[in-house]
């Protein structure tokens, strides 16, 4: 293989490896920086346990892990009622959540907390674990809350600062400019001239 045409190849590998930290950069985006931004205005507070019950509500979820689309899964709606001190000192009551990253459900899916395993019973045993552990009635923990939206709060502060947010975006985006860097440079030094001229002989050595 020539060098022009190792360079071709080359190339368009780091086309692939930008697109793959691409999407790697907007799953980051929807899945971390969002949350971890939102975290920043959070608000510590004390939470109160005023009652728990798991409804008869099934969720349903996509579980990760999986290659193939349309896998998913299922588990039970655990609604954890607690009271808060919130804005402007005033006692309020909401649904607790486990972290800032499973809040903005709305009506049935608002459950406090969402594990999406591929068997249904694992889901079921840490919705249980979660209830025993956090949702009995009249315990006290520090908790979170949302100043712009007081519905809902939530137990643990996920990735909330700065330098998390820098790092989910800072990578992705280096890799996208340097495989960008490279591949321009590669394609510098091809000469697109001299591979016509092989694909030409080779043509010529089937036909004969």
């Amino acid at each position: 293989m020539s060098g022009s045409k190792c360079y071709c190849v080359a190339a368009t590998m780091l086309v692939m490896v930008r697109f793959g930290a691409f999407v790697l950069l907007v799953i980051f985006i929807v899945n971390d920086v969002r949350p971890a931004i939102r975290g920043l205005y959070m608000r510590r507070t004390t939470c109160t346990v005023l009652s728990s019950a798991i409804s008869s509500d099934v969720v349903s979820c996509d579980f990760p892990g999986e290659m193939r689309r349309g896998c998913t899964s299922s588990f039970p709606c655990l609604k954890i009622n607690v009271t808060f001190v919130g804005r402007h000192r005033l006692n309020l009551t909401g649904i607790l959540v486990d972290n800032q990253k499973n809040m903005g459900y709305r009506g049935d899916q608002l459950c406090s907390t969402r594990p999406c395993n591929k068997y249904r019973y694992d889901n079921v045993r840490r919705v249980e674990d979660f209830k025993r552990s956090t949702g009995q009635p009249g315990r006290t923990f520090p908790c979170f809350f949302d100043p712009g939206d007081q519905t809902e709060v939530f137990r643990q502060l996920l990735d909330a600062n700065v330098w998390a947010i820098f790092h989910y975006l800072f990578w992705p985006s280096f890799a996208m400019v340097f495989s960008c860097g490279c591949g321009c440079f590669l394609l510098e030094r091809v000469n697109f001239q001299e591979i016509r001229t092989m694909e030409q002989a080779i043509q010529l050595e089937q036909i004969h």
